[in-house]
């Protein structure tokens, strides 16, 4: 498979980067002819805006629309008009969270998003199944958990210690297994949780399942360990939604 990368910025040597801006149309088409497949990771960096600037207090609020929305629309009309095959769409378990303490989270359960940030990830599936319906642009939405390893402890760790946001944790080497899976499924159009498999099993991935997607990664009080074929441990004890001395 012949990889085409892009970043603003490419901090790597990588041969196969072209630097480029997903906010600038023209560049977003230059990118896209001749693609097969795209996948679509690009998001705001918060923190880029800096502290908050008393005559910008919202700029970290603006930056998230204008980027997330603007890049997810630039993609979906660049693919339809270069002739695109499959759009892969990185979403958010985020677009659920609001109410962090369901039992349990499957395809018909009310989307309750949690954060300015994930009703971006919600406009971007929204605007997908409208790319889909009306142009026949294929695009499956991944919404993934919180990745792990990124290089930021505090996040890295919480798993560890943190039985209720265990859940929605998910290994970086599943988020590239989920993300070839969307490249390469069958189906047109999803909406499809990515976790890892832990020993408190929230989030139903029996859709995600239909696109080929099977966890490697397991967590549980004894750490991180990995099974090739899926066969996890079988669940036992409650499922944890609220962690000892948590409020409801």
């Amino acid at each position: 498979m012949d990889l085409r990368l892009t970043d603003l910025s490419p901090q790597s040597d990588d041969p196969r980067y072209v630097p480029g801006d997903l906010m600038d149309f023209q560049a977003v088409l230059g990118l896209l002819e001749g693609v097969d497949a795209v996948v679509h990771l690009a998001m705001a960096d918060p923190h880029s805006v800096g502290s908050e600037n008393p005559e910008a207090p919202n700029a970290r609020d603006e930056l998230l629309m204008r980027v997330n929305m603007g890049t997810t629309y630039n993609i979906l009309e660049a693919a339809r008009q270069c002739g695109v095959g499959r759009v892969v769409y990185a979403s958010s378990l985020t677009v659920h969270l609001g109410n962090k303490h369901r039992e349990s989270y499957h395809s018909t359960t009310p989307l309750e998003p949690n954060s300015l940030y994930a009703c971006t990830k919600l406009f971007g599936e929204q605007l997908a199944r409208v790319y889909w319906l009306q142009h026949g642009v294929s695009t499956i939405c991944l919404r993934i958990g919180q990745p792990f390893p990124i290089g930021n402890q505090t996040y890295d760790d919480l798993w560890r210690t943190n039985k209720r946001a265990r859940s929605n944790f998910v290994e970086i080497r599943d988020v590239a297994r989920a993300l070839a899976c969307g490249v390469h499924t069958e189906e047109s159009f999803g909406l499809f949780n990515v976790v890892s498999a832990s020993d408190n099993q929230r989030f139903d991935l029996s859709e995600t399942r239909q696109i080929g997607y099977v966890p490697r990664a397991y967590l549980d009080d004894e750490g991180l360990r990995f099974f090739e074929e899926g066969n996890f441990p079988p669940p036992t004890g409650p499922v944890v939604t609220h962690n000892p001395g948590e409020a409801s």
